[in-house]
């Protein structure tokens, strides 16, 4: 019987910025609930509380009733004040939510990871330029970014129809190759 392997907490924990975006006040949470509305495991999602803690980006607060404990993470005031995530943040948050909730092909979860990058990049770089045409992801993203494909053409014929479902996206234009991006 071949044996299960175990892979590290930290390759399975959400991004920071994916937990950071379910703080939108600056009420307490704990990481079964931050956990619950992720999707995801406890275990998980407490590695990376503790990752924001450590960056100072959330506090935590230990709670004890007698023999049960239970520790409480909160936005710290320090970096968010009035207790809200800044715009930037909530963005790419809801991009990687949507990214990794995204069928992807891949061979390995390496594979994938990869492809999830690729995307996230070529989303970045719209935002940034606000309009890129096809020949421009492939110039600009493609190389730095080329997600296992050998080619611009099978790396965008992977991308294309993903990137349209991610938010802020408006494209292709009736031209079928100008993208724009759109903001929030």
């Amino acid at each position: 019987m071949a044996q299960e392997r175990e892979r590290p907490e930290a390759e399975d924990a959400p991004p920071r910025a994916v937990v950071l975006a379910t703080f939108d006040s600056l009420g307490p949470r704990t990481a079964e609930g931050v956990a619950e509305e992720l999707d995801v495991g406890r275990d998980h999602v407490a590695a990376t509380l503790s990752a924001l803690v450590e960056a100072g980006e959330l506090e935590a607060a230990e709670l004890v009733d007698g023999d049960d404990a239970l520790t409480a993470y909160y936005l710290s005031p320090d970096v968010h004040p009035g207790g809200s995530i800044d715009p930037e943040t909530a963005r790419r948050a809801a991009v990687q939510r949507t990214i990794a909730e995204l069928d992807v092909p891949g061979v390995s979860e390496m594979m994938q990871d990869w492809r999830r990058d690729a995307l996230e990049r070529a989303w970045e770089y719209l935002a940034e330029e606000g309009r890129a045409s096809d020949r421009a992801f492939k110039r600009e993203v493609y190389p730095g970014h080329k997600a296992g494909y050998d080619t611009p053409d099978a790396w965008w014929a992977f991308l294309r129809p993903r990137l349209t479902r991610l938010p802020g996206v408006d494209g292709p234009s009736d031209d079928g190759s100008t993208w724009t991006y759109a903001g929030p």
